[in-house]
């Protein structure tokens, strides 16, 4: 079978900073093919070189056997690959069929009625729905993601690298996206994963390579190979996290017993509606105890975000009520919700957790700014040493904390967004997909301190689109289905599965 990819010795420098180091690359056309590797490994590094996206230093980037000197992703796309990011680059006013075209339009361009016939042609092989005139800002994560996907076979792409792809997804839509995937594959098409969750690997993927510290440790068939030897290969051995579950979907790890007293937090009858006025939260009722972690899961899209924004007081319910340590704050400002110790890891980081323009040590007091304020000035020296521990926890990776939030790789954002808010004194942790982007030591790390912090009598509420990380690290887990709250009767991933689509 011929290369659909090959990279040779590809070495990437920032400065006095080596991201890749020699690094090569075989992708066989017609194959789905995973990299895998912790935070800062240089993953997504080498996916931007193949893309076009980052020039690289020394090396070859060969695509289906024909040398390529790409100079931005448009030459890449011409030459038939496609990335789909972590970061989706949909225009939230635009319709879902007008970013779909955006940017690929071509000569003459289609007509409306047209370009809506391929378009649904699309989507109806990848299993997708979609509304084609609705805003893509009301698609959620997840549909953006698909829509990102279709976004690819648009422009024709033959090599198609998708960064954590299930990252929003149910199991069953992660399942679906897959299947999806193999019809493509079996068509010719080519796909490179980047993923940290390698059951996906195991399960789905013909080979795999894993990069650590910017250089190739190891290549190899999926066949030889398994995921508690690819954890081992992707930490360096006798490096495991302590209590990680490797991503490998365990159940029964040692949960303390929840403390008795009042609730932290008491939701009453919610009643939340959306940004085109629907009911995207019906009559919820849900209570958290102090030491307890309670799990949100649920398909994207039915009614996470308002819960979390009711609760927050970002949106005013239209019924029911939100107490927080016993006091009603159902309509207060979201500073009197910090006061009584609300602390929130928020879904997108930069649009609600960080400043990117701003300096981390002007991002460590986000939310919190009335503790550094000393008659009328800002406590410099305080604020510095609260950055540092906030950068320390965690171990935020950084060149200096006067730098800008930009300057981080995602995984450090959300490393310093975690340690933020679990770092002043939180009482109750809204925390939403708080290990999105990181490895398997920052997600060890992150649960690790969310537990700590129990012991001492937190209360945390987690959406996670991961059942199994649910599964691994919660107390408790509700379902959200079509904007109500159910609590399943048996904890088991399949019935917890069933319920979350209604089955």
């Amino acid at each position: 079978m011929s290369s659909a990819v090959s990279l040779q010795g590809i070495t990437v420098r920032f400065g006095a900073v080596t991201a890749l180091d020699g690094v090569d690359l075989e992708v066989e056309r017609g194959t789905l093919h995973a990299v895998v590797g912790e935070n800062g490994a240089g993953k997504t590094t080498l996916m931007r070189v193949l893309y076009g996206a980052q020039r690289p230093t020394e090396g070859t980037v060969l695509v289906e056997g024909e040398a390529r000197r790409f100079h931005g992703s448009k030459d890449a796309i011409a030459a038939g690959v496609g990335m789909v990011s972590q970061h989706y680059a949909i225009i939230p006013e635009l319709t879902a069929l007008q970013n779909l075209m955006l940017g690929a339009e071509g000569g003459a361009a289609p007509s409306r009625a047209a370009a809506r016939v391929r378009a649904q042609d699309l989507a109806d092989r990848m299993g997708f729905a979609f509304e084609w005139d609705r805003p893509a800002q009301e698609l959620g994560s997840a549909g953006a993601q698909k829509l990102e996907i279709l976004k690819l076979l648009w422009r024709e792409a033959r090599i198609m690298i998708l960064d954590e792809p299930t990252a929003m997804l149910s199991p069953a839509d992660g399942d679906a996206l897959f299947g999806s995937l193999r019809v493509l594959v079996d068509a010719g098409a080519t796909v490179i994963l980047v993923t940290h969750r390698l059951p996906e690997v195991i399960d789905h993927c013909s080979r795999v390579t894993v990069l650590r510290a910017g250089r190739r440790v190891a290549d190899m068939a999926v066949a030889d190979t398994n995921a508690r030897e690819l954890a081992s290969l992707i930490v360096g051995g006798g490096d495991m996290p302590e209590g990680a579950t490797l991503g490998l979907g365990v159940d029964g790890l040692a949960r303390e017993s929840v403390r008795a007293g009042a609730a932290v937090l008491s939701v009453a009858g919610l009643t939340v509606r959306d940004a085109r006025g629907h009911e995207a939260l019906k009559n919820a009722s849900l209570t958290v105890r102090p030491g307890e972690v309670v799990g949100i899961a649920g398909v994207d899209g039915n009614g996470q975000r308002e819960l979390f924004q009711a609760i927050v007081g970002a949106v005013r319910p239209t019924e029911g009520k939100v107490e927080l340590e016993g006091k009603d704050v159902t309509f207060a400002p979201p500073a009197e919700r910090l006061r009584l110790g609300l602390r929130l890891i928020p879904e997108d980081r930069h649009q609600e957790g960080v400043i990117e323009g701003w300096s981390l040590e002007e991002n460590s007091a986000l939310g919190l700014q009335r503790s550094f304020a000393e008659g009328g000035r800002i406590d410099e020296s305080g604020r510095h040493h609260w950055a540092q521990r906030v950068a320390d926890r965690f171990s935020t990776r950084h060149g200096g904390l006067g730098l800008p939030m930009a300057s981080l790789s995602g995984g450090n954002q959300q490393r310093f967004v975690a340690a933020r808010a679990l770092e002043y004194g939180p009482r109750l942790l809204l925390a939403f997909s708080p290990t999105r982007g990181l490895d398997l030591k920052g997600t060890a790390d992150v649960y690790d301190a969310i537990r700590a912090r129990a012991r001492d009598g937190m209360a945390a509420l987690v959406v996670s689109f991961d059942l199994d990380e649910l599964l691994a690290h919660c107390d408790r887990i509700v379902v959200l289905n079509h904007g109500r709250l159910t609590e399943p009767a048996a904890r088991e991933r399949d019935a917890i599965g069933r319920e979350m689509v209604g089955a």
